[in-house]
């Protein structure tokens, strides 16, 4: 009986050391918006990003960037899709210790926020306008793509080469899709 209960015992630890650990996958959500002219507007929710070690990290000063990546595309039956639009963009927050608030960069400019939970929901929920090559054509089918990675350029030399090896911090999402209405 004894030699059954040391190696599950130990197979226990360990597999409940490893569901632990195991956190949700960051991903992106609720990817929906509208064409209208020559413009895109596309909102976007982008969940699990923080990790618990993340948020310690930025209530300590340290600067978190994410990089994200959004196309518009025309959607023909029974063809292939067109490209029409695409943004690339950099959104990054930091705390300021002297002031004691989080400067939030987003693509249209800077802003100041009081608490953590304002600055992680900057920068989560994403509302952008993607210049389209083309004017949008009423009642047809456009679709927006959206991806976004942590931005490890932007984090000093110590840090960025730590967290090379940290699974904690490794935020990359899969390709979402939505639908955007053409009015």
């Amino acid at each position: 009986m004894r030699r059954f209960a040391i190696p599950l015992t130990l197979f226990a630890i360990v597999f409940s050391a490893n569901i632990s650990l195991a956190s949700p996958k960051p991903q992106i959500v609720d990817v929906k918006g509208q064409v209208r002219g020559r413009e895109a507007h596309v909102f976007f929710t982008l969940g699990y990003a923080f990790t618990p070690e993340m948020v310690e990290a930025l209530k300590s000063g340290i600067e978190i960037s994410f990089k994200t990546v959004v196309r518009v595309e025309r959607v023909h039956r029974n063809w292939f899709d067109a490209p029409v639009g695409e943004l690339q963009f950099t959104r990054s927050v930091r705390y300021d210790a002297l002031s004691q608030v989080y400067r939030l960069q987003r693509e249209t400019g800077g802003e100041l926020l009081p608490d953590i939970q304002s600055a992680l929901s900057g920068m989560t929920r994403y509302d952008v306008k993607v210049p389209l090559t083309v004017v949008a054509e009423g009642g047809k089918h456009y679709r927006a793509y959206v991806r976004t990675r942590l931005d490890r350029v932007g984090l000093s030399e110590p840090l960025r080469s730590i967290f090379f090896f940290s699974s904690l911090w490794d935020v990359e999402t899969e390709w979402a899709k939505g639908s955007l209405a053409a009015p």
